[in-house]
C-alpha cells in the first residue's frame, strides 16, 4: 500500500530539513544569448556586465560563429561560471516534438573545438543539455545518450537538465544527469504550493548519488502572473520566497531565475532587468547572500 503523504507533512518535512550551508550558484537564463530585450531601446544583445557583481551561473548560449562562441566563453567564465547551453548539438526541434540532432556527431566537434578555442577548461562549465524533454516527447534514453557523448569527452563534465511542471508524474532522473530541475510560474510562495512541494520531494527521493537538484526561479512579468493576482512588485516577495525554499533545500546546488532579459517567449513578458528597481534590489541581495 503507498503511503499517503498530506500537503501540510510535506510542508514541514521540507521546512524541518537541515539549512543548506554550502553556497549555491545563482543566476539566471538570457544573460549571454544573443537576445535583444523588446522592453529597452538599445541594441544590447549580451548583459553579463548587468550581473557581474551579483551572481556566480549564467546562461550562455551556443551559437553558429565559432569566435563569438568561444568569445562569449571567455568573457563570461571570467566572470561567473557559465550554463553553457548546448540542446541544438544533440536535439532539434520538428513541428510536434524534439529528436535527436542528425548532425550531432559534428555538432559535437564544433563544441569540443570551440570549448578549446574558449581556453575554459571544461570543468568550468554546466552543460545545459535539455531543456522540457518529456513535454517536448524527447525520450530520456536520448538524453542519456547525448550524456554519455559529453561525459565520454569531458568525464568530469556536470550536466543540467530541466523538465516541465509534472507534479502526479513519477520523477527520472538519467544517470548521466548531474544537476536536475523543474519550473513553474507565478506562484505566490512555492514551499507554500502542494503540487510543487509534491514535485519537489519526488525529485530529492529520486537523486542518485553526487546528482543535484537546480531550483528554478520565478523572475519574469507576464498576464499570467497578473492573472494570478500577482504585481510586477509582488516579485520581490517571490524572489525572497525562493531563495528561502532554496536554503532550505540541501540538494539544490544551482538556483536560475527565468529570465533576465525579457522577450524569449514573446514581447509580452517581461525580465527581471525590466521591472522595478526594488524588484531588481531584492535579487542582489539574494545573489551576495547565497555566495556566503
Amino acid at each position: 500500500m503507498k503511503r499517503l503523504i498530506s500537503a501540510v507533512a510535506l510542508c514541514a518535512a521540507l521546512i524541518a530539513a537541515p539549512a543548506s550551508a554550502d553556497p549555491i550558484l545563482f543566476g539566471y537564463a538570457a544573460v549571454s544569448c544573443g537576445l535583444d530585450d523588446p522592453h529597452d531601446t538599445t541594441d544590447r544583445i549580451d548583459y553579463a556586465d548587468e550581473v557581474a557583481d551579483f551572481t556566480t551561473a549564467n546562461q550562455v548560449c551556443i551559437t553558429a560563429d565559432a569566435d563569438e562562441t568561444a568569445a562569449r566563453l571567455a568573457r563570461t567564465a571570467a566572470l561567473f561560471t557559465p550554463v553553457f547551453y548546448i540542446e541544438p548539438v544533440f536535439f532539434s526541434q520538428s513541428p510536434r516534438r524534439l529528436r535527436p540532432n542528425p548532425d550531432a556527431d559534428a555538432l559535437w566537434e564544433y563544441t569540443v573545438a570551440t570549448i578549446a578555442a574558449s581556453d575554459v577548461p571544461a570543468d568550468d562549465l554546466i552543460f545545459y543539455l535539455v531543456d522540457e524533454p518529456t513535454l517536448r516527447r524527447l525520450p530520456l534514453s536520448a538524453v542519456s545518450a547525448a550524456a554519455r557523448v559529453i561525459k565520454g569527452t569531458f568525464p568530469n563534465a556536470r550536466i543540467l537538465m530541466i523538465e516541465a511542471f509534472a507534479p502526479d508524474d513519477p520523477v527520472a532522473i538519467p544517470a548521466g544527469v548531474d544537476i536536475w530541475g523543474f519550473n513553474t510560474y507565478a506562484l505566490h510562495d512555492p514551499a507554500a504550493d502542494p503540487a510543487f512541494i509534491r514535485q519537489l520531494t519526488s525529485a530529492r527521493a529520486a537523486l542518485g548519488p553526487r546528482q543535484s537538484l537546480a531550483l528554478i526561479m520565478d523572475a519574469q512579468y507576464t498576464p499570467v502572473h497578473a492573472a494570478a493576482g500577482l504585481t510586477e512588485a509582488d516579485m520581490a516577495d517571490v524572489a525572497r520566497a525562493y531563495a528561502r525554499l532554496a536554503r532550505s533545500t540541501p540538494e539544490v546546488s544551482i538556483m536560475l531565475g527565468y529570465t533576465w532579459a525579457g522577450g524569449i517567449d514573446g514581447p509580452w513578458e517581461k525580465g527581471l532587468r525590466d521591472l522595478p528597481q526594488p524588484v531588481i534590489a531584492a535579487h542582489r541581495q539574494i545573489g551576495r547572500a547565497l555566495r556566503n
